[in-house]
């Protein structure tokens, strides 16, 4: 089942610019990133480290980020070229705590985006965090005349929803579930929403990522990715086995001097070393391959890693059907 995925969201990562592109590198796939860069309000506290999304879309597919939606706090969007023609899909995480600029931004991407469906469809989804919401009736559970700050921001965004011509998939599922103090507590916090009814053919909720207490959403698309490029892009590959470690050897210390010329700085020592080793690595014959979209094998794919990972979701579906403290704690590890 997951190996058909071309589009991964995840929300919430807290990634900061310490973290490395290539920490977080998945073979196969380009990677967009949006990293929480500001602050939460207006104190002069240090910027947070929640917060934050990223998507990651198969090399197959003809992905650009959407720079209309590089305002909006700790979400991004990418276009993507299908054979239904191109759509934008949205990452959305809404933290409870944006101030009243910052949610006004988000709507504001939200609306600039939607309005653009006579040249794309538009498909959002995430965490929007909108507890309140009545699903079943796009509506807040609240007096519509309620002066509290938290409940007119949910208003606003079901205000644009529905402006937009936007439909919601769930309605009265339940996509997270925590323990507090033993006490199990279930919300419907995550949606997919999109412009288009005959876009979706059906989400499905899987097992949580890692340890996370939401839940993960299958989307299946009726359309499925341009993978023109995928069958035209070619690409040279290194051949280990056409070299041998003698020439190897004979060749690396001959051309190569491995001394330092400084040990000043380690980055310094470590940019001068890489250069040397992508000198050897030049000498390996190479030969041209096709990209498919064939699944990559990932080094840390094991079959222990497969076993854990049908286990857990073979515990989260047992407390799907029978949510009790106990089942949660298989579920969660």
């Amino acid at each position: 089942m997951y190996k058909s995925i071309e589009v991964i969201c995840v929300t919430e990562t807290h990634f900061s610019s310490d973290i490395l592109d290539a920490e977080i590198y998945i073979e196969g796939f380009s990677m967009f990133r949006k990293d929480r860069d500001f602050r939460i309000d207006n104190s002069t506290a240090n910027i947070s480290g929640g917060g934050g999304s990223i998507i990651y879309v198969k090399n197959c597919c003809n992905a650009s980020l959407v720079n209309s939606f590089l305002k909006a706090p700790d979400s991004l969007a990418v276009n993507i070229n299908t054979s239904g023609g191109l759509i934008s899909i949205c990452c959305i995480y809404r933290s409870t705590s944006l101030n009243l600029e910052q949610n006004n931004a988000l709507i504001s991407c939200i609306k600039s985006i939607c309005s653009e469906r006579n040249d794309f469809e538009t498909l959002l989804l995430g965490d929007f965090n909108l507890p309140n919401v009545l699903w079943e009736t796009g509506s807040i559970n609240s007096n519509i005349a309620s002066k509290n700050q938290f409940l007119v921001t949910q208003q606003k965004y079901m205000d644009v929803f529905n402006d937009s011509g936007l439909t919601w998939y769930f309605t009265n599922e339940t996509t997270r579930r925590r323990l507090v103090k033993d006490t199990l507590q279930e919300s419907l916090l995550d949606q997919v929403l999109y412009t288009n009814d005959a876009l979706v053919n059906g989400c499905k909720i899987v097992s949580p990522l890692g340890k996370s207490d939401h839940v993960g959403i299958l989307v299946e698309l009726v359309v499925s990715p341009d993978t023109n490029k995928c069958l035209k892009e070619k690409i040279f590959k290194p051949i280990w086995g056409k070299i041998s470690s003698e020439e190897l050897l004979k060749f690396s210390l001959k051309n190569i001097d491995w001394d330092y010329s400084s040990t000043n700085d380690v980055q310094d020592m470590w940019a001068e070393l890489h250069g040397k080793l992508e000198t050897v690595a030049a000498a390996v014959p190479t030969a041209s391959v096709y990209l498919d979209n064939r699944p990559v094998k990932l080094p840390w794919s094991t079959s222990a890693l497969k076993r854990m990972r049908k286990n857990k979701d073979k515990a989260w579906a047992e407390f799907d059907i029978n949510p009790s403290d106990i089942n949660f704690s298989y579920a969660s590890t």
